[in-house]
Order: structure tokens, then C-alpha cells, then sequence
């Protein structure tokens, strides 16, 4: 899905809107750089000066359209009748942009047969906005074939999407726009309900967002006060089944008014499942040992270490520097960092003095994604069937790893951001049973729980500690 041909000029069309423009960028920084949308999308708001409704419209137009690439690009293959490869990629990406707004409409008309077909104001500006991003970067040799395809889109797009079998993973894959490895994977894994979750991984309606509350910090026992001060929209947080999350905050509407609380360390930004993972150590007692054998970002990492009493230490051990030194930063804003080492190195080569003597080990792994798509619009197109056995063996490897680490009597839990099988219940499967005694196995589903997709499960060595 990404195109080799740069466009010929990157000025701004005189009539283009600021918010497309900046989408388009970061639609064509994402498929022809191979750049991470969201920080392609902070680079160009920078750079242009979004703010407020014109910087939420442009992220809503650019991570819409990267991550509903695959279905916009079947309505263009069809209507425009020639490979996708032979198209400019500015031009395509220029026709992505307006289908997706066209497709996104909510004043939709009905035709006389009952078929929707996008109308008023806003459908005439997609058109136009598109067709002058074209005439304006590339020239008026594709404005012509701009304007028809989105034009023919306006009427038979829905149509065509009709038309597509739910039953076939291919045309599956097409209508949720996800890699048709994963769909199959995902059928296989886990049938209706692994679908389900890649659909709600297409909606982008949250029910709040969710933050983590650091009891490491000071001023967390006048937490209501302080939400009050700033003016915080708030409820405990709590899966959508009722389960609740230990420590968590929901905030609903705009979380501005939390951004200096997130910079002072008092609330942290992590969604109710990953909250889950440090939760279901159960870390217990003074003195205790942890490892987290694959710690960045450092979420979970500055989640132990503020559940920690005294004289608890955790090692976090991450294999790229510049990937530990997120790790280092914010230990320092959650005022954890006492309790924390961060080592840069491979979580499989640890010295074997270290065999047998932590409390607590999580092996949060590498993984697929496939739980987190929803916030990382451009993920799906990162990852190929291929990944997923080279994230198995490692993730076996790590694994293999851990088990070894833990001392008698201490706890083990693998955890995954993946809804694949693969990667999940076959890994743990892994764990030998001769030593180790399984506790919690849990899944949170993106449409049964209101979060993120995490696998966990949890295991206790045998012996006294």
C-alpha cells in the first residue's frame, strides 16, 4: 500500500483547507516514507499551526483515511478500472482522502431504489477539496479522473461495498480494512468474537479515556480536590461489564484540563487493560524483587513500581537505548524512579546469578498489536502474516526465559496486546507445569469490555519463597 513517485512540489494549493492539506501529508508521509501516522501528524500540525477544531478535523481526516485504506482503495481499483499501482501516488492519496470523507457523511440522501448515496454541502466540498489538492500538486493531466472517480463514488460506493461477502475473509478483510492475514487468523482463532473485536477496533467512539492514578505521588490522597481544582469530568474507572480497575480514572470529554496533572506525574495516561497486566501480579509483602523483561514504554514499569512497599525494587530491562530512556523519563515524572533500574539489553541473556531470584516477573511480549489498532491507525499495515511466527519463537524464547527467573514461590505473568491464539494461549501453553501452577487467565475484548484487547495469565512457581 505504499506508492514510490513524490509529489512534484509540497506547496499548499491555494484552495485547499489548511486541516486537508495537513491530512494529506500525513496520508502520503504514512504509505510513500513509511512513517508512524501519529507522529507524522504532530510533525505537520506543528509545522502548519493547527489548533483546536481545524488540528481535530485534519487527525480525524488523516487517521480515518490510513486506517481505512484497504476499503477505500477497492471502491478506486474498481470505479477508476486499472491497478492501484498505476496511479500517482499523490493522486491516490488525494482520492483516498475525499472517498473517505464521502464515505464518512452523515447528511446521506436515499434514491429512489433505496440506495444512499452521499449528498449536500459537505459531499460538493470533499469533491472539490480533493480535485484541487490534485490540480494543485500534480497538474491538470489527472484532475479530469480525480473528479469522475469521486464523483462515481458519490453514488455507487456503498453500493459496491454491498456487494462484498462477510462470509469470505477476503471481502471480509476489504470491509473492515484490515490485512486479510489477520482476518483469517483472527476466524480461526476465535470465530465471531476475534471479528468483533477488529470491528470495534474501527470505531473510534470511546466511552472516556482512561487514565491511570499514581499512588507513588504525593498529593494522591486529596486526588478529589484536585480533580475538582482543575475541573475534571471524572468516574472511577471500570470495564464496560462492571469489572472495576483498581486506580483508574475515566475522564470524559476533552482531557486538556488533565494535561498538567499528566505532567506532574499524578495521573498517567493507559488504558484499563494494560492497567490490568501490574494489577494481576499481586505484588504483596516488603522487599519484593520484580523484573519486567521487556518494560518499554514504562506504563506498566511505573504502574509496579508505585504498587511496591518498602524496600521493593524493580529491574526494567529493554533492548533499545533510545526505547529505556522513555522508560528513565518517566519513572522521573511519576517519582519512581528509586525503585527502578533500567538495564539496556536482551531480557534472554541475563546473568545466571539472576536464575531463580525475583518475586515477581511479567513478560509483557512483543507482539502482533492486534488488540491496540484502534489508537494506532497505521499498525495494521505494519505487520505481515509473516511477523506473527517470528513474534511466536520470540516470544517462546522470552518465555523459556522467565520461567527461570522466578524464584520458588514467586509469580510469573505473561501478558499480550494481541487477540491471536498464536500468540497467546499457544505461548502460555508453554509454561511447564511440573513447576509452575496456572492462576488467572483473562482476555479483555474491545466490544465486551470498553478497552483494549490484552491477553493475561498468571503463574505461581512451586516452593516457599
Amino acid at each position: 500500500m505504499t506508492g514510490r513517485t513524490q509529489p512534484r512540489r509540497l506547496k499548499r494549493p491555494t484552495k485547499v483547507t489548511q486541516a486537508r492539506w495537513a491530512a494529506w501529508l500525513v496520508i502520503r508521509r504514512t504509505f510513500d516514507e513509511g512513517a508512524w501516522t501519529d507522529r507524522a501528524f504532530t510533525s505537520v500540525a506543528e509545522q502548519l499551526s493547527l489548533e483546536g477544531r481545524e488540528r481535530a478535523f485534519a487527525q480525524r481526516l488523516a487517521y480515518g483515511t490510513v486506517q481505512q485504506a484497504k476499503r477505500l482503495d477497492h471502491v478506486i481499483g474498481v470505479l477508476g478500472k486499472r491497478p492501484l499501482a498505476k496511479l500517482d501516488p499523490p493522486v491516490l492519496h488525494a482520492l483516498r482522502l475525499g472517498l473517505y470523507e464521502l464515505l464518512e457523511q452523515e447528511g446521506d440522501r436515499a434514491r429512489d431504489d433505496g440506495t444512499l448515496v452521499a449528498g449536500g454541502s459537505s459531499a460538493h466540498a470533499a469533491v472539490s477539496q480533493a480535485v484541487e489538492l490534485v490540480r494543485g500538486v500534480v497538474g491538470e493531466r489527472a484532475v479530469a479522473f480525480t473528479n469522475a472517480i469521486l464523483r462515481r463514488a458519490q453514488v455507487d460506493a456503498r453500493t459496491l461495498l454491498a456487494k462484498l461477502d462477510s462470509s469470505s475473509d477476503d471481502d471480509l478483510a476489504v470491509l473492515l480494512s484490515m490485512p486479510e492475514w489477520l482476518v483469517t487468523r483472527a476466524r480461526r482463532g476465535h470465530g465471531d468474537l476475534a471479528i468483533a473485536a477488529l470491528v470495534a477496533q474501527n470505531d473510534s467512539h470511546a466511552n472516556g479515556t482512561a487514565f491511570r492514578i499514581n499512588a507513588a505521588h504525593p498529593d494522591v490522597s486529596r486526588l478529589t480536590s484536585v480533580l475538582e481544582e482543575h475541573g475534571i469530568d471524572s468516574v472511577s474507572g471500570a470495564l464496560a461489564d462492571g469489572t472495576p480497575v483498581p486506580g483508574s480514572l475515566l475522564i470524559n470529554g476533552s482531557t486538556a484540563n488533565a494535561s498538567p496533572l499528566v505532567e506532574d506525574g499524578l495521573l498517567v495516561p493507559q488504558s484499563l487493560a494494560s492497567q490490568l497486566v501490574a494489577e494481576h501480579l499481586g505484588i504483596t509483602g516488603a522487599n519484593a524483587r520484580v523484573l519486567d523483561m521487556c518494560a518499554a514504554p514504562g506504563g506498566k514499569t511505573t504502574h509496579i513500581a508505585s504498587l511496591l512497599g518498602p524496600g521493593g525494587d524493580v529491574l526494567a530491562v529493554e533492548l533499545h537505548e533510545h526505547r529505556a530512556s522513555s522508560i528513565t523519563k518517566l519513572a522521573e515524572r511519576t517519582r519512581t524512579a528509586d525503585r527502578i533500574t533500567v538495564r539496556v539489553g536482551d531480557a534472554v541473556e541475563l546473568s545466571p546469578e539472576e536464575v531463580g531470584t525475583f518475586d515477581f516477573v511479567l513478560l509483557d511480549a512483543p507482539c502482533t498489536g492486534t488488540g491496540v489498532l484502534a489508537g494506532r491507525p497505521d499498525a495494521r499495515w505494519k505487520r505481515s502474516d509473516s511477523d506473527v511466527d517470528e513474534l511466536v519463537a520470540l516470544q517462546e524464547r522470552l518465555l523459556a526465559t522467565a520461567q527461570r527467573l522466578v524464584r520458588p514461590g514467586g509469580v510469573l505473568v505473561y501478558s499480550t496486546c494481541s487477540i491471536l491464539t498464536e500468540e497467546d494461549e499457544a505461548v502460555a501453553a508453554g509454561v511447564d507445569r511440573e513447576f509452575f501452577t496456572p492462576d488467572v487467565e483473562l482476555r479483555t475484548w474491545p466490544q465486551v469490555h470498553g478497552t483494549e484487547g490484552f491477553y493475561i495469565a498468571r503463574f505461581t512457581r512451586l516452593g516457599e519463597r
